[in-house]
C-alpha cells in the first residue's frame, strides 16, 4: 500500500510512470499500461480501480507491472513478498521467474527470508552490519556455508525435508554502524572469534571457485 497512492486508480499510477520518462500520447500510454498489468496475470480492466479494491497480491502485481513499465534490464526487489501469505508468495515469485526468463531481465532480490532466496537466486550475497561475509551460487552456499553468520542463519531456520533438530540462535544484537567495531562486525556475536578477528577486517578470499568469504576462520584468509 505505500507503494501506490490511494487516490489514484492503477492504470493511471502505471500510465504516470510511462509519460514522466517517454513522450508518449495518454491513449498508447493507458493500452501499455494494460498490457502490462495482462503481462503479471491481472486483468487489464482493472486498471480502472484504485488500489483499496485490490487484494495484496494484485497490489504486488500491479507494483511488479509499474516497475516494468520502461522495459529495465535490471529490476531491484525489497522485499517483494513481505506481509503476503505463502499460497500469493509463491505466486508472486513464480511470477517473477517467468517475466525474467519471458522479458530477460535481471532481477536483485532483497530479502531476509532464506527459503524465498534458494528457490528464486541464482547467486547470494549475505551481509551484516552493512559488509559482505559471503557471496556464490546459491547452491554451493547453502550445502557449503563457510563464514559463521552463515552457518548462524542456517541453523536458525527450519527445513521440512531434514530430520527435526533444535533451532538456535545469535545472542547479542547488531552493531550500531554509526560507531561500529574495529575489526569484523560479526566478532562480537561470534562463538568463534580470536584475537585478530577484534583487531583486523578479515579480506575477502576465494574459497571456491566463484565463491568467496571474508573470515579470518575461512583457510588462507590473511
Amino acid at each position: 500500500m505505500g507503494g501506490l497512492n490511494p487516490v489514484y486508480r492503477i492504470g493511471d499510477q502505471i500510465v504516470e510512470a510511462i509519460t514522466a520518462h517517454r513522450k508518449s500520447k495518454k491513449k498508447e500510454a493507458w493500452a501499455r499500461a494494460e498490457e502490462l498489468l495482462r503481462q503479471v496475470d491481472v486483468d487489464p480492466s482493472r486498471a480502472k480501480n484504485y488500489p483499496h479494491e485490490l487484494s495484496g497480491g494484485m497490489r504486488q502485481r500491479a507494483m511488479i507491472a509499474m516497475a516494468l513499465a520502461l522495459n529495465p534490464e535490471l529490476v531491484i526487489a525489497d522485499e517483494p513478498t513481505t506481509a503476503l501469505d505463502v499460497v500469493i508468495q509463491a505466486q508472486v515469485l513464480k511470477l517473477m521467474r517467468r517475466l525474467q526468463r519471458e522479458l530477460n531481465v535481471s532481477i536483485i532480490l532483497i530479502s531476509h527470508d532464506l527459503s524465498i532466496l534458494g528457490q528464486t537466486c541464482d547467486r547470494i550475497i549475505i551481509m551484516y552490519a552493512g559488509k559482505i561475509v559471503e557471496m556464490g551460487d546459491a547452491q554451493t552456499l547453502f550445502r557449503q556455508p563457510k563464514h559463521p553468520y552463515t552457518r548462524a542463519l542456517l541453523n536458525s531456520f527450519p527445513d521440512i525435508k531434514s530430520a527435526s533438530r533444535t533451532l538456535t540462535g545469535l545472542p547479542g544484537r547488531p552493531p550500531d554502524l554509526i560507531d561500529p567495531p574495529i575489526g569484523c562486525r560479526f566478532y562480537p556475536r561470534c562463538p568463534q572469534a580470536q584475537d585478530i578477528c577484534k583487531a583486523k577486517e578479515p579480506a575477502m578470499i576465494e574459497v571456491l571457485p566463484k565463491h568467496y568469504v571474508a573470515c579470518h576462520l575461512v583457510k588462507g584468509a590473511s
